[in-house]
């Protein structure tokens, strides 16, 4: 009996060491905006100070209006249309951090939602881990607020060597483009005018074009072909 406790004893100690060498900032990550964006997004930094290097999470709570998805980027992969169980890996040095990113697209729908995120060492399932939670706002939006956030919009679908963008901006933006792993394959400055960029570089395959204007983040994918 002594020695089963012991042993107990010496698991929850190593789980508890594994659960303080790793963490986020903020465990807690929120943000708000209209429901007419195209996602908001919530982020955190992930820091590892374990011996561990190959983690994986998986998605343990899930709350959301119906119409909505959930979308997660961990640091070097992104997944969409996310659901309780949904999980994913990545390795990550000792002593270096990345960025974890929750989305959620409310297609136009107001509401709260909610997610936890589990993350724990490929080579110790068991271990305490370490837990992130994304909580998103999306409120109504008014009239005057429409009328401002133009339709982002790109041709041709899909494209071979070269693809038009269009959308309305008072700002300069930084545009870019990644593959299917979540991988920067390029990145180009926006002036708010239509913008013609050559993808002749580009293998064929699905990418994403992503970039931010003010709080909002808007994200959509497009084809490269011959």
């Amino acid at each position: 009996m002594k020695k089963l406790i012991l042993y107990f004893a010496a698991l929850f100690t190593i789980q508890l060491s594994f659960a303080q060498n790793i963490s986020f900032n903020p465990k807690l990550a929120k943000n708000q905006g209209p429901n007419s964006n195209f996602q908001i997004d919530a982020k955190s930094i992930f820091t590892n100070n374990s011996s561990d290097t190959v983690f994986e999470w998986a998605v343990i709570e899930l709350t959301e209006p119906s119409g909505w998805e959930f979308g997660l980027c961990d640091p070097f992969n992104c997944q969409s249309a996310l659901n309780i169980g949904a999980t994913g890996s990545f390795t990550l040095a000792n002593g270096k951090t990345g960025e974890f990113k929750g989305d959620f697209a409310p297609n136009g729908k107001p509401g709260t939602g909610k997610a936890k995120i589990h993350i724990y060492p490929k080579s110790n399932p068991n271990a305490a881990g370490d837990t992130l939670d994304f909580l998103i706002n999306a409120w109504v939006t008014a009239v005057k607020e429409v009328q401002y956030n133009r339709e982002f919009s790109f041709y041709p679908n899909p494209a071979k060597d070269r693809l038009t963008i269009k959308y309305y901006s008072k700002e300069n933006l930084t545009i870019d483009i990644y593959n299917v792993l979540g991988s920067k394959v390029k990145s180009i400055s926006y002036s708010g005018l239509d913008t013609e960029i050559s993808i002749a570089e580009l293998q064929n395959g699905i990418y994403f074009i992503r970039f931010k204007d003010g709080a909002q983040t808007i994200s959509k994918a497009f084809s490269k072909s011959e």
